[in-house]
């Protein structure tokens, strides 16, 4: 009985999520998936044999509502506390309190998960938000600053949209919707308003590359703090004005402000073009 107890307890020494009971049998298995194997690897690889995994907390199982809604719920909380490489069907089911063929029968795939993950939050307005100032400039400022805090507050969310094939739901539709219509608002015919919000677009999805997945992270600033030093050591920073400003800077403290540069610049530019 104890040893059937054991073997029960089992658990994915990466996410944490139970594994099946084995035969007793050969090597102990000791990941869930293949995800999880590789995700261990490359953890060690990048950070070392002793980096701790990134655990995903228990999250209690949600009640109540549409069952595909309650998936997808908790598939962003999932994300929210590990990246992507959190969400697998198997921790989802566990968490959701289904079995995991039950879980096929809401969401369709991965794909399909990943865009109504996407559909969740591109839909969600943060609390006291005021309506859409009628200017232009004011509208796209607006706008942009709404997207930032998104890839802000769901650092994952980048790589589901940030493609050549992104989701194409309501939510996602609407939000190009509303930076387009400014761009023909501001004078652009509407090929030329899709193309202006493909450069806003861009401009924001690079600059949320930046973003910290993991702000508890410490291996970014060891690696600056050596490279700063490798840098000045070789005189590398002497010739380089900018190179020394830039070691002045961080990107934890000062990536918000970068942004809202670049921001200007890029408005200036796109609502100064003699759009026709």
């Amino acid at each position: 009985m104890k040893v059937e107890a054991a073997l029960l307890s089992v658990r994915c020494v990466e996410c944490a999520a139970e594994l099946p009971a084995g035969s007793g049998r050969g090597r102990p298995r000791r990941y869930c998936s293949r995800r999880c194997q590789a995700r261990a690897y490359r953890r060690r690889r990048e950070h070392g044999p002793g980096a701790a995994p990134r655990r995903v907390p228990d999250l209690p199982a949600p009640t109540g509502g549409d069952p595909r809604d309650r998936l997808v719920a908790v598939a962003v909380e999932l994300a929210d506390s590990g990246g992507l490489d959190a969400v697998s069907m198997r921790v989802l089911a566990q968490r959701a309190g289904m079995p995991a063929h039950a879980v096929y029968r809401h969401v369709r795939n991965r794909a399909d998960l990943l865009g109504a993950m996407a559909e969740q939050i591109t839909s969600t307005r943060a609390p006291g938000t005021a309506p859409l100032s009628g200017e232009p400039r004011q509208r796209l400022e607006r706008l942009a600053g709404d997207e930032w805090a998104m890839y802000r507050r769901h650092p994952w969310l980048l790589a589901v949209l940030a493609t050549d094939r992104p989701p194409t739901g309501p939510a996602v539709l609407a939000m190009v919707d509303r930076v387009v219509a400014a761009f023909t608002s501001a004078g652009y015919d509407p090929a030329e308003a899709f193309r202006a919000y493909l450069a806003l677009s861009g401009y924001i999805q690079g600059m949320a590359l930046l973003i910290s997945r993991d702000p508890a992270d410490s291996t970014y600033h060891a690696w600056w703090s050596a490279t700063r030093n490798r840098l000045e050591r070789t005189g590398r920073t002497r010739e380089r004005q900018w190179l020394a400003a830039a070691g002045q800077t961080r990107p934890d403290t000062d990536l918000d402000t970068w942004f809202q540069f670049g921001l200007r610049g890029l408005l200036d530019g796109l609502l100064g073009w003699p759009a026709r």
